[in-house]
C-alpha cells in the first residue's frame, strides 16, 4: 500500500542510463579514406567538404540540422549531444572515450569494451532520496473476526454477508533511500529502505449474531451462555443457550498507521537515437501498525523517454505505465478490543499511467519527477534527488 514507492525507485537508475546505438563505425571511418592526400589541409579547416557515403548521407537526412548545413554529420551530432548528461544519444566515435580513472571503474563488467567502442555510460553507483505520495481505491476480497486473539475458519464462515466494508479509500507518504549499480551496461539493480505513514478510510457495518456453543465449540470464551459472551465482552441475547451480539452500523472508520518499508528491484533499459526505453520490476514489504502481517508489493513499471535539451533544460521526458500489485490485511477492533475485524484487501485499479521528466544537473546530480494522468483512479506524485558515483 503505502510503498508503492518503490516501484518509483527503479526511475533514478532508468533516466540515468546510456543509449547503446547501432551506427555504423566502420562507415565514419571510411570518410578519411574519401579525402585525396592534397585535401589534407582543407579537411582540417572545414570537415564539412569530406565526402559521405550513401549510408552517412541518409543518417544525415533523419539527424542533421538545416540551420547548419556547413557542419558535419559527426560535428552536428556532437553539438546535439547533452554536455552534463551521462546518457550518449548516438555513437559517432569510433575513437575510445578517455577513462575516468575512478575507483568505481570495475562496474559495469564489459563497461570497458563499451567506453573502448565509443559509448557514453552512467556513473556506476547511485545513493538517491525519494518521496511519494498517493491516493487510491481498494477493493475487500474477504471479510473475517478475531475474537479473543483467535480467528476460527468455522466463524468465518458463518458469519458469511453479515460485516460489509464499502467506501474503502488509502491515503499514504513514503520516503525511501534507494542505493543502486550498473552491474552490466543495460542493467541496474537496486535496493531500499524507508518509512511510510498515512490512514485507510471506510464504512464498516457489523450485524452478527454468534451462537455461544459456537463459540465454545471454537474454544472462544469461557463459561455458558451469557457468561460466554461477557468473557469476549459482547452482549447476550437469549434465551439459554443464546447468542452473543456483535453490531456496528455504518461507521466511519479512520485507521492511521505508519511503518517500515524494504525492498529491492531491477531495471533493463537501452535506447536508439534521442529515444530510449526501460522496463522496471521491484518488490516491497511494508511492516506496519494496523496490518496482521507484512503488507507485500510487486510494481511493474515501463517508460518510453526522450534525450535532449530545451532551452536551459537538459535531461529527459517520458511516458509511460504502471502496474501494482499490493495485498494486506488490516485489522479494526472494536470497543473492549477483545474483537477485530479483519479486512483483505486488494487495489481496486491496479493499472495508471505516467508522465515525467529528469533534470540532468551535472553527471553527478539528477532531478527527477513523475505523476500519473488525471483521468487515472490512483493519484500520485514522486519526486527524487540523486546523486551518482
Amino acid at each position: 500500500m503505502a510503498n508503492d514507492l518503490l516501484l518509483l525507485s527503479f526511475l533514478s537508475c532508468s533516466l540515468l542510463t546510456f543509449t547503446v546505438q547501432g551506427n555504423d563505425i566502420a562507415a565514419v571511418n571510411k570518410q578519411a579514406d574519401a579525402i585525396k592526400p592534397d585535401d589534407n589541409t582543407k579537411q582540417n579547416n572545414n570537415e564539412s567538404a569530406i565526402t559521405l557515403t550513401e549510408q552517412q548521407k541518409n543518417q544525415c537526412a533523419q539527424y542533421c540540422s538545416e540551420v547548419n548545413p556547413d557542419d558535419s554529420y559527426k560535428q552536428q551530432v556532437h553539438n546535439r549531444q547533452n554536455p552534463a548528461s551521462s546518457v550518449g544519444y548516438e555513437l559517432v566515435i569510433p575513437e575510445a572515450l578517455p577513462p575516468r580513472n575512478r575507483w568505481s571503474d570495475f562496474l559495469p563488467i564489459l563497461g570497458k569494451e563499451a567506453r573502448e567502442a565509443g559509448y557514453l555510460l552512467p556513473l556506476p553507483f547511485g545513493i538517491s532520496i525519494v518521496g511519494l505520495t498517493q491516493q487510491q481505491p481498494f477493493s475487500v476480497s474477504k471479510i473475517g473476526l478475531e475474537i479473543d486473539g483467535q480467528q476460527s475458519d468455522i466463524i468465518n464462515d458463518f458469519i458469511d454477508d453479515t460485516i460489509t466494508a464499502k467506501n474503502l479509500k488509502v491515503s499514504d507518504t513514503t520516503y525511501n533511500l534507494r542505493l543502486d549499480a550498473w552491474i552490466l551496461p543495460f542493467w541496474n539493480v537496486y535496493g531500499i529502505v524507508g518509512k511510510t505513514k498515512g490512514k485507510a478510510e471506510l464504512e464498516l457495518d457489523v450485524n452478527l449474531e454468534l451462537p455461544t456453543l459456537l463459540l465454545a465449540a471454537t474454544g472462544i470464551g469461557s463459561g455458558y451462555n451469557d457468561k460466554r459472551c461477557t468473557s469476549i465482552d459482547l452482549p447476550f441475547q437469549g434465551p439459554a443457550p443464546g447468542h452473543c451480539l456483535v453490531s456496528l452500523d455504518s461507521i466511519q472508520t479512520t485507521l492511521h498507521f505508519n511503518g517500515t518499508v524494504l525492498g529491492y528491484g531491477t531495471t533493463i533499459a537501452g535506447g536508439y537515437g534521442d529515444f530510449f526505453g526501460m522496463f522496471d520490476v521491484n518488490y516491497s514489504e511494508a511492516d506496519i501498525n494496523i496490518a496482521i502481517e507484512k503488507t507485500q508489493q510487486t510494481v511493474y513499471s515501463t517508460r518510453l523517454g526522450w534525450n535532449g535539451s530545451i532551452g536551459v533544460y537538459q535531461g529527459q521526458l517520458w511516458v509511460g505505465a504502471m502496474k501494482q500489485d499490493i495485498e494486506q490485511q488490516i485489522a479494526i477492533t472494536t470497543p473492549g478490543n477483545k474483537i477485530a475485524v479483519l479486512i483483505d484487501q486488494h487495489t481496486s485499479s491496479p493499472i495508471n499511467y505516467l508522465i515525467g521528466a529528469q533534470w540532468n544537473i551535472t553527471e553527478e546530480w539528477a532531478v527527477i519527477a513523475e505523476t500519473n494522468f488525471a483521468f487515472s483512479d490512483r493519484q500520485q506524485f514522486m519526486m527524487q534527488v540523486g546523486y551518482r558515483f
